[in-house]
């Protein structure tokens, strides 16, 4: 009974599950199938042998992993940076969709959003060549003016003092417009009354933001943090890749780097898939327990 049920409310509903349907097909193709490969890592990979007929190895390169004497560096350095990036980042788009909800000058709040939004479609090869001239010791413009004023130049790039800021400050710009449109449109959908209700009860525009922005966008908040948090374990490639050298080696090291240099550079497919599994699980067991602590807390959460 139930079935029939559900085959004729999908049914009814067919043109929204035609419309769902390249998306589930491009996540089972790219996110389901190539699970297979999984296996790789407890297996000695051969490519004569491929997925199934290379020997079976167990946890031997996951023993490898932790045996190795920057394994504790590595997972530091990630966990680190990653919550840099999602402690300090976070709250920035939130706090760039409030300050846009609050111009009232049309022209402006667009031309405002569509520069923020502009970064994230730079590749971050082209941000680091860009913040390679800007923070030159000799030649670029801020070092210079920092001279003009009677100040000693800063190293700020390849310099662990500044090392997180660069990397922090330069992931904060580049995708804080992005991460921004989701708050925007939660802030759209809240209903107007409500604000003309708080301005009844003498609320002024903070007041307005503290009790029914906020309150307005908080589930959607909770739930991109639920997912932020699986994100973890991976501190981004690219720009830890470009932005990352050997005086900064110590702090700058991460799982993400390491794993591309293991399986591409040395050709280590297997200990390389153990690590990148590793890096997986710990982030499905984040997710799970945020997850639930989200549910008890605020009653909001993925499932």
């Amino acid at each position: 009974m139930k079935e029939s049920l559900l085959g004729k409310r999908i049914w009814r509903h067919k043109i929204f599950y035609l419309f769902m349907l390249p998306g589930i097909v491009w996540f089972f193709l790219f996110s389901y199938v190539p699970l297979f490969g999984i296996q790789v890592a407890f297996r000695d990979f051969k490519f004569s042998g491929g997925f199934t007929g290379s020997p079976w190895a167990g946890l031997k390169y996951f023993r490898q992993f932790f045996d190795y004497y920057q394994s504790f560096e590595l997972i530091r350095n990630t966990v680190v940076i990653s919550c840099l990036k999602l402690f300090v980042g976070f709250s920035m788009p939130i706090i760039l969709a409030l300050l846009l909800n609050e111009v009232r000058n049309v022209k402006f709040r667009k031309t405002v959003q569509t520069l923020s939004y502009l970064p994230y479609f730079v590749s971050w090869i082209v941000v680091v060549t860009l913040m390679q001239r800007i923070f030159s010791v000799y030649g670029g413009p801020l070092n210079d003016l920092i001279a003009s004023w009677g100040f000693e130049r800063i190293q700020f790039l390849y310099n662990t003092s500044w090392f997180y800021q660069m990397i922090v400050g330069s992931d904060i710009w580049k995708n804080i417009g992005w991460n921004s449109i989701i708050y925007i449109a939660a802030i759209a959908g809240i209903d107007q009354q409500q604000y003309e209700a708080a301005k009844i009860d003498g609320a002024n525009r903070f007041r307005q933001i503290w009790h029914v922005t906020l309150p307005g966008i908080r589930n959607i908040a909770v739930i991109l943090f639920i997912l932020a948090i699986g994100s973890l374990m991976s501190a981004g490639f690219e720009q830890l890749l470009l932005l990352n050298g050997p005086a900064t080696a110590s702090v700058g090291s991460v799982l993400d780097v390491h794993v591309i240099n293991a399986g591409l550079r040395e050709g280590r497919l297997s200990y390389a898939a153990a690590v990148g599994l590793f890096q997986s699980l710990i982030a499905l067991i984040l997710i799970l327990t945020v997850n639930r602590v989200a549910k008890k807390v605020s009653d909001v959460s993925l499932f």
